[in-house]
């Protein structure tokens, strides 16, 4: 009895010990599942990610056509994810493609205030057009005032406050600025934005300004406060100057676009070598790529004018100056 009893006692535990490593298998099994199903989730969003740039990169290089403006980007970049969302599939499904380019953003640079070149200059000036500008987004003028201090203490080489506040000289370059987000970072510029946004204008201040050109002005892309802030004329004055400049179509950046500095008043000879009329040299082009849920940025600066046109500076959404 003893010999049966422990022969059904020792297929008890067999069993239970089969089972148990049939359990850990199957327990490996699924973690093993799982992993390989992470992997492949991981390559396919990598895969996304990487044609999502290619996409973003694509429309960089439509803007490099000459014969393209900012008002043909819009049907141009339709046209250009029906083609690609054609070529790329997902076993027998087509992949999801959408591609754009802002042609909000795509004017020239030189049609934005360049902070090194004005705070660099003329003092006075500098502290004139800044203060109109900051006047016109009805900010308060102590904020203003303070903030013009601030930035002229940012990239001057000595090391004294310019305004009684000796705070504008802590955590200053005492150089230019090399990105424009480096606004950010100066004392006072933050309460400045703040009341500038909140303004029955709804300013976004730093989308004004830039580093990159030669500091002259450009009358065929430059916002109307701008041109008004920097030509020290008074609000509204350029109303009628910004209306013609748009041209028949109503479209600013297309061929018809008319640039009369005659309606900006007699004086245009006080500040002829600070504006330019020309053609725009820099386009600043941010070219959005989406494939499937995957989403990339590009934004570059091209010039047109070389030949062929180049690409002068070029940056992801997350290094975005």
């Amino acid at each position: 009895m003893k010999r049966v009893h422990l022969s059904k006692y020792s297929s008890g535990v067999a069993l239970i010990i089969v089972l148990w490593a049939v359990s850990l298998i199957a327990t490996a099994m699924l973690g093993l599942a799982a992993l390989l199903q992470r992997q492949l989730d991981q390559e396919i969003a990598a895969m996304q990610n990487a044609r999502a740039t290619l996409v973003a990169e694509s429309g960089i290089q439509m803007a490099l056509n000459p014969g393209l403006y900012p008002g043909d980007m819009k049907i141009a970049s339709e046209q250009l994810s029906g083609r690609i969302s054609e070529s790329w599939k997902t076993g027998k499904g087509k992949v999801p493609v959408k591609f754009t380019i802002d042609t909000q953003d795509m004017t020239g640079e030189a049609g934005k205030l360049n902070i090194n070149a004005l705070l660099l200059g003329d003092k006075g000036v500098a502290r004139a057009v800044l203060q109109n500008l900051f006047a016109g987004w009805e900010v308060n003028l102590t904020t203003s005032s303070s903030l013009i201090d601030a930035l002229i203490d940012w990239v001057d080489s000595d090391g004294f406050a310019t305004g009684s506040n000796s705070a504008t000289e802590s955590n200053v370059r005492n150089g230019v600025f090399e990105k424009v987000d480096e606004l950010e970072k100066v004392i006072g510029w933050a309460e400045m934005a703040k009341e500038a946004r909140e303004g029955s204008k709804g300013v976004d201040a730093i989308k004004k300004f830039t580093v990159f050109g030669l500091g002259k002005l450009s009358l065929r892309s430059a916002d109307q406060d701008v041109i008004e802030a920097f030509l020290g004329l008074p609000n509204g004055s350029a109303g009628e100057f910004i209306r013609q400049r748009l041209g028949q179509d109503g479209v600013l950046g297309t061929q018809d676009d008319l640039v009369n500095q005659a309606l900006l008043g007699p004086n245009s000879a006080a500040w002829a070598d600070r504006v330019t009329a020309d053609e725009d040299d820099l386009w600043r082009v941010t070219s959005t790529g989406t494939v499937g849920e995957a989403t990339r940025k590009v934004v570059a600066l091209i010039s047109r004018k070389s030949n062929p046109p180049q690409v002068r500076a070029r940056w992801s959404e997350e290094e975005a100056p």
